[in-house]
């Protein structure tokens, strides 16, 4: 098929896929959100419910991206999230489609997420009835995740907070550190890339690239940081430090690296 007939297809296909997840979106919160609250069960059992869904929506949206064209889902190395003891996940965040990914690769995973995903009209009563934690104040977004993590829950974390540029060094925020200290649990480090890069900040749902995405999502080894004595607020910021080095140093690796 020639370039041009070959990047249409992958556009037009890009656009029935995005509105079909908004379109579900919308759905989801006026229909079947409301029947979850009205099912009978503890309200553990109804966001457990909640939460196969979303994971069962974003396999399918995944399946179509990969379907289509638009990218290749290379997992590798992922934690084990089904042994319901807690684990806190972090990862670098290259592409829109990143929690979507991870959603789908994860069972039973809950997100702190930005307020305004939240409070979204189209998917905030989704997020809301899957437990996902809103990043609202430091002290409310560590009792929310303490919290998720005796319950045995895997807690996705983006520590950048947003989508990095291509080429930009990670910048961490310093919550996932401060959880970790707090509650004794390593942080499970995923490395994700995009080759070619695909859904950057600033790009729409049409920027899509003529070669398939190699989306690549590669776990290492959990990482433990102990407090020595020093102040919470210094100790997670020299941990910080040190998961920035960590995260700059392995992609490097990775996107210099040819499978």
């Amino acid at each position: 098929m020639p370039r041009s007939l070959r990047h249409l297809g992958k556009i037009l296909a890009s656009a029935v896929l995005f509105t079909c997840l908004g379109v579900g979106g919308v759905l989801f919160s006026l229909t079947v959100c409301p029947a979850l609250r009205l099912m009978p069960g503890t309200p553990e059992t109804k966001r457990r419910r909640a939460t196969r869904l979303i994971r069962g929506s974003f396999r399918l949206f995944v399946w179509g991206l990969e379907g289509s064209g638009i990218l290749k889902v290379l997992p590798e190395d992922l934690p084990d999230t089904t042994m319901g003891e807690g684990a806190i996940i972090i990862a670098n965040h290259p592409s829109y489609l990143d929690i979507v990914v991870l959603l789908a690769l994860l069972p039973n995973a809950v997100c702190v997420v930005k307020e305004a995903v939240w409070n979204n009209p189209f998917f905030g009563s989704v997020v809301r009835t899957a437990g996902f934690i809103p990043i609202r104040d430091v002290e409310s977004v560590l009792e929310a995740s303490i919290h998720a993590l005796e319950q045995g829950l895997p807690l996705v974390i983006f520590p950048e907070g947003t989508r990095t540029p291509l080429g930009t060094p990670p910048h961490f925020h310093r919550g996932a550190a401060a959880l970790a200290l707090q509650t004794g649990k390593p942080l499970h480090p995923l490395l994700i890339t995009v080759s070619p890069p695909l859904l950057e900040k600033g790009d729409r749902w049409y920027h899509v690239p003529v070669p398939t995405c190699r989306f690549r999502v590669c776990g290492r080894v959990p990482m433990a940081f102990e407090s020595d004595g020093t102040p919470l607020p210094q100790r997670a910021r020299e941990a910080t430090q040190q998961l920035e080095a960590f995260y700059q140093r392995e992609l490097h690796g990775l996107c210099h690296h040819t499978p």
